[in-house]
């Protein structure tokens, strides 16, 4: 059995190590997908039992923190067993893309993987591990949620293996006209929402990421974050790291900040939308939406950007995004 280093779970180097070994060697670059595939199996069985085990926890024992740190273990230990290959399931991926004739793993050799002693299974409230029934019924509904899914079908890719390729929301932008044309419908749905117009809101996302140019990404592709709204720990989706210009008594600094990632535009715009409305903070930007100058410039004096030419240069942009859309 072939095995490799998992790294950590969240170290996105990673990926770039196997994009990057596609062309040098193709066996290899099969093998870490499978695994990586393997691996996301495997944490639909950690979720199963941690919600299997969730009627055992009061709200002494729960919290956020705790809950993230879970996760984080789950994941951890998830990408760990998939480089041992402990549930073969990787094996299986290579056999039938990569013509290596390996023994699939079987319904009941996951049920064994999934109840070995070694996983360190969730605890109780009580600090005991859950018996072997709740183990049992946590495998049966994570293979049920995969036996009701749509069958995969492998076929063996064209050699060399294509390029992995990035989350990508459509062809680049080619001018400020480009970027308006398709911003506005995503743009006029929001901005009915909110009760603005919707060329304040395509100004602000065109400030953010000049024109749709500059949209923060890294190695798995677009963030499609179109406002540049951070990822702090109420949120629990997908997140982008980056550097970032941040003004402190009006003196720019560099830092290193998570950004929130979506998988479209239109997904920006929603939660752009909710955004602002679940913080109370930009509750008096939202009381008179409907002169965009005064909802752009409260937006800044509620704190959305620490650049004290913000909503100056928003208002400047918002000009020629008028004309653009005349």
């Amino acid at each position: 059995m072939k095995t490799a280093n998992p790294g950590f779970i969240h170290d996105i180097s990673n990926l770039d190590r196997l994009r990057a070994g596609i062309k040098d060697d193709e066996s290899q670059s099969l093998r870490a997908a499978a695994q990586q595939f393997e691996a996301i199996f495997t944490q639909m069985l950690f979720k199963s039992m941690r919600e299997a085990n969730e009627a055992f926890e009061s709200d002494l024992m729960s919290s956020s923190n705790s809950k993230f740190f879970e996760q984080m273990h789950d994941e951890q230990m998830a990408s760990e067993l998939s480089a041992t290959g402990s549930l073969g399931l990787a094996d299986l991926i290579v056999s039938q893309l990569g013509g290596e004739e390996e023994v699939p793993a079987s319904e009941q050799d996951i049920r064994d993987a999934v109840s070995d002693t070694p996983l360190r299974l969730p605890f109780d409230t009580q600090g005991k591990q859950p018996d072997k029934a709740m183990v049992e019924k946590a495998a049966d509904d994570a293979l049920q949620v995969m036996q009701q899914a749509e069958p995969v079908t492998f076929t063996a890719p064209a050699s060399p293996l294509p390029p992995l390729k990035p989350l990508v929301n459509d062809r680049p932008f080619d001018s400020p006209q480009d970027f308006v044309t398709r911003m506005r419908p995503y743009a006029e749905k929001a901005a009915h929402a909110l009760g603005t117009e919707p060329s304040v809101l395509i100004a602000q996302a065109a400030l953010e990421t000049g024109w749709g140019k500059k949209v923060i990404k890294n190695a798995a592709g677009n963030s499609n974050n179109l406002f540049n709204i951070k990822a702090d720990p109420r949120w629990s989706g997908n997140k982008v790291a980056t550097n970032t210009l941040e003004f402190h008594n009006g003196i720019p600094v560099q830092e290193k900040a998570a950004f929130r990632s979506y998988d479209n535009y239109q997904d920006s715009f929603n939660d752009y939308v909710r955004f602002l409305n679940e913080n109370p903070r930009y509750s008096k930007a939202l009381e008179q939406p409907a002169d965009p100058v005064r909802f752009i410039r409260n937006l800044h004096k509620a704190g959305y950007a620490t650049d004290p030419q913000y909503s100056d240069k928003i208002i400047g942009v918002m000009d020629t995004v008028k004309r653009l859309m005349k």
